[in-house]
């Protein structure tokens, strides 16, 4: 209903908090590889990659175009 824009301040914590939480499992994972337990690596890291593709994947690409762009245009 209310749409209000965020400010870059919040962003970032968001960025960062979810940056934080996704290094934090990978190194779950990690450790799991080094005690032995592989199955909770694999899916782990399969987890991981399907939620890059299905939630990260398409603003990175637009982000590495408006870069690309902005930096043919300086």
């Amino acid at each position: 209903m209310f749409k209000k824009k965020s400010s870059k301040k919040v962003d970032l914590a968001f960025a960062l908090f979810h940056l934080a939480l996704l290094l934090a499992i990978f190194l779950y994972g990690l450790v799991g590889l080094v005690r032995g337990n592989y199955w909770r690596f694999g899916i782990i890291l399969a987890g991981l990659g399907v939620y890059y593709w299905a939630v990260l994947h398409k603003p990175v690409r637009q982000e590495i175009a408006r870069r690309k762009k902005q930096k043919e245009s300086a």
